[in-house]
């Protein structure tokens, strides 16, 4: 097969299978559009799969995450909503918290429903926290027709790179509620990285919760551009 045969398949099957519809991490009601003056954040306990880490970056808050976790959470809460809403959190037993599902389109999800609420207001529910450092291997697979090296020639033949990403990661179940009503106003899953070369710092996990605050404040109405 001549170069440009090979050239002409790659594209081909970038349209055929690279804009495959993405199924959506979360769902917010579009019935919810007023912003709540105050919002309740309940969650449970984070998830360190690796103490070492909090021992080496955090290391005033490795017996108590929470006193660290807790105030940074509202930091970016708060950030992102300009300050125009005010942000209550508290930690929840585990007890407290209890999984339901919901489904985005064909997908089934983990909720998570909070057994404590009351009064008016919004509550958002957080649950399955965890902060994990990962070593991924990714391959990018293509054709090379320059610059051979190890795994390329200059006739065309199929290469494959491997390139290997460290990175802190923290991903969350989480869901909001109507206090009053008991409606679930939107729910989700989502995670967040933050890229390292050599060794973690604290800029890392301030990066993940950072990024996990802003997304899970997408499209609802708490979340000011």
């Amino acid at each position: 097969m001549n170069s440009f045969c090979k050239i002409a398949l790659v594209a081909f099957s970038i349209v055929l299978f690279g804009c495959a519809p993405r199924v959506p991490n979360f769902f917010v009601e579009p019935t919810w559009t007023e912003k709540p003056t105050n919002v309740f954040v309940v969650y449970t306990e984070p998830v360190i799969e690796n103490q070492d880490d909090l021992e080496d970056d955090l290391k005033d808050y490795a017996e108590n995450f929470d006193e660290w976790f807790n105030p940074e959470l509202k930091k970016y809460l708060d950030l992102f909503a300009r300050n125009s809403v005010q942000f209550t959190l508290t930690k929840a037993e585990t007890n407290q918290v209890v999984p339901d599902t919901a489904k985005i389109q064909d997908t089934s999800m983990i909720v998570p429903t909070f057994k404590g609420m009351e009064g008016n207001g919004v509550y958002l529910v957080l649950s399955n926290i965890v902060f994990s450092r990962r070593e991924d291997t990714y391959m990018h697979h293509g054709f090379q027709t320059t610059m051979p090296n190890t795994n390329q020639n200059m006739n065309g033949d199929n290469i494959n790179n491997y390139y290997t990403e460290n990175a802190l990661w923290v991903s969350s179940d989480y869901a909001f509620y109507d206090a009053k009503t008991g409606d679930r106003l939107a729910f989700g899953r989502q995670s967040q990285r933050s890229r390292f070369t050599y060794a973690m710092t604290t800029g890392d996990w301030e990066k993940c919760v950072k990024g996990l605050a802003k997304k899970i404040l997408l499209r609802t109405p708490l979340l000011n551009r």
